[in-house]
């Protein structure tokens, strides 16, 4: 529909387009055979269709300007939409930076993160994590907040092979399918150049010949179809380039990539056309749930010794883990002791979860019923550590107005750092009368959840939080 503007010009080159051809009529029957006629008839024309061609200029200029009005303005709603993802991910470090401080208050010998934490919020509502910023002038102007503990994956980048092979098993893979796609992960990433599921033969050659390629002894290496970079996983995407995983998508992001693209395509085909692009928001997973996709259960962040946390870590890592332990004995039994390790935490229940719940040592995790103590201490042997404290997270912002939807994820390392006053390099000594003024050492008492006193001294103690990753 044309604005009222470009209605009124339309409107007024018409009449006067009309008004024209209505006197040069005129003009031609009363002056035929007068060449003066002919002359002012020319005349006429010719200033009718200069009229014409300065009326189309003018509408495509009215046009580019309502055209340009639209970008600026979709641009300045991306540009909210950014600022306020932004500024949930600000909001989410707080949370981190607020529960270490909190848990090194309460819990100064046996510092633990769980679902009952603050970053978790889990006692939040669901309409309540949707936050309006301003609720008068804007209210459509929101965002939301999300906060991942990356230590509840598994780390693809030092779990074994048997870990690999229980996860393929969990997904529906059956030996000898499972061993080969988990060989082929170990070989991805291992600093050999031997097929560890082909004793004796090359990494590069083997999988360029399951792949159907004819191989040569005289073969360069470019010349073959399949590659090993040999080095460590940078994103969980790559898992994609792995010989014989390449071929399930679906099973990897949850989705059919293609369907997913399909429907971008037509969010910015909304946007262009001016229409409303809140996105649609991910369903809420109801309580009898299918499984995670493998993106969601593997990290590469951070790249240390495999730690787990066995507060946070989903029911799927749990199986996993325990299927590998248990020399692969059965995939049920091992799910069915995650699952009684999940109700124990109160993953599924109605209220917030219980801070009283919470794993601080393997001996709480021996108290769950169902759960075989001995497979929990054999962790270490497939590549993973259990740990109870986690250090790095996946903080999740999301801003929306009415015309644009933005996501920004910050993976972030936190740590309670702890200064002590007196260090010459941070200490600031002050003389005064020729003496040396003495700090009062005000010493710091924490109580822990067993009710012990916690250490007493005078170290400062800041809760500092570094960016890892960004993405927007």
């Amino acid at each position: 529909m044309k604005p009222s503007y470009l209605k009124k010009a339309s409107a007024r080159a018409d009449a006067a387009t009309t008004r024209l051809l209505i006197k040069l009529g005129s003009w031609l029957r009363n002056g035929e055979g007068n060449r003066a006629g002919k002359k002012q008839a020319v005349v006429l024309v010719v200033t009718l269709w200069i009229i014409v061609v300065l009326g189309v200029i003018a509408a495509s200029l009215a046009f580019d300007v309502q055209v340009g009005s639209k970008l600026a303005l979709l641009q300045k709603e991306e540009f909210v939409a950014y600022n306020l993802a932004k500024s949930a991910v600000a909001v989410g470090i707080t949370h981190l930076q607020n529960d270490s401080i909190i848990d090194f208050e309460e819990n100064p010998n046996q510092p633990y993160d769980a679902f009952s934490d603050i970053w978790a919020m889990r006692d939040v509502r669901e309409k309540d994590r949707v936050v309006q910023v301003d609720e008068k002038r804007h209210p459509d102007r929101t965002y939301e907040i999300e906060i991942i503990d990356e230590e509840s994956k598994i780390p693809l980048n030092h779990a074994n092979f048997k870990v690999m092979k229980a996860m393929m098993e969990y997904y529906g893979f059956e030996s000898p399918d499972s061993d080969d796609i988990a060989y082929a992960i170990i070989d991805y990433r291992d600093q050999d150049d031997m097929a560890g599921g082909e004793p004796g033969a090359y990494e590069n050659e083997f999988y360029s010949a399951e792949m159907g390629q004819r191989v040569r002894d005289d073969m360069a290496a470019d010349q073959l179809l399949y590659r090993c970079p040999n080095e460590q996983f940078l994103t969980t995407d790559q898992l994609l380039d792995v010989y014989g995983f390449e071929q399930f998508p679906k099973l990897f992001f949850g989705f059919d990539p293609e369907e997913k693209m399909e429907e971008e395509i037509a969010l910015r085909d909304a946007v262009a056309a001016g229409r409303r692009t809140r996105g649609n928001r991910e369903r809420k997973r109801s309580r009898e749930r299918d499984s995670l996709p493998i993106k969601d259960i593997l990290t590469v962040m951070p790249n240390g010794n495999g730690r787990v946390n066995l507060n946070t870590a989903p029911v799927e890592v749990l199986t996993i883990l325990i299927h590998a332990a248990t020399d692969f004995a059965s995939i049920e039994s091992a799910k069915a002791a995650a699952e009684s390790i999940a109700d124990y935490r109160g993953d599924d229940s109605n209220r917030a979860p219980d801070p009283e719940t919470a794993f601080k040592s393997i001996k709480d995790v021996a108290q769950v019923p169902g759960v075989d103590i001995n497979a929990i201490n054999q962790l270490g042997s497939l590549g993973i550590q259990p740990v109870f404290k986690s250090e790095t997270f996946r903080v999740i912002g999301k801003g929306d107005t009415r015309k644009a939807h933005r996501v920004v994820e910050a993976v972030v390392e936190r740590k309670l750092e702890v200064y002590n006053p007196d260090d010459a390099k941070l200490a600031s000594n002050r003389e005064r009368g020729g003496r040396r003024e003495r700090r009062e050492r005000k010493p710091r008492r924490g109580k822990s959840g067993s009710g012990d006193d916690g250490p007493t001294d005078n170290y400062i103690r800041i809760p500092a939080v570094r960016v890892l990753q960004w993405t927007d």
